[in-house]
């Protein structure tokens, strides 16, 4: 299994890139911080990797904000849906059934 881990890469003639795998297990800390008057923010915490999500202006949430955050919400379902297709059993391959051992029967 590969861990969490989070690099930070320097470019000589840019700026620098942040690159995390969270690794997700049932110590990930998953969290939405919600506000009366401002944005929320998404947090997810599995050390050494930190992501928080909001919009570019937490005191001023706009339709393209919305729009951001619905596109969020499908790829994590598509995500969700992904898991537990996997998680039900083995699947079948394009060419049809497989009979257990990685050939088709």
């Amino acid at each position: 299994m590969t861990a969490t881990s989070a690099s930070v890469r320097f470019y000589p003639d840019g700026p620098a890139g942040v690159e995390s795998f969270v690794r997700l297990t049932g110590h990930t800390y998953i969290c939405c911080h919600t506000y009366g008057d401002c944005a929320p923010i998404l947090a997810i915490d599995d050390a050494p990797a930190k992501v928080s999500l909001t919009v570019p202006d937490p005191a001023r949430v706009t339709e393209d904000d919305v729009a951001t955050a619905r596109q969020l919400a499908q790829a994590v379902a598509e995500y969700v849906a992904e898991l537990e297709q996997l998680a039900t059993g083995p699947r079948q391959s394009a060419a049809g059934p497989e009979d257990g051992t990685g050939q088709a029967a």
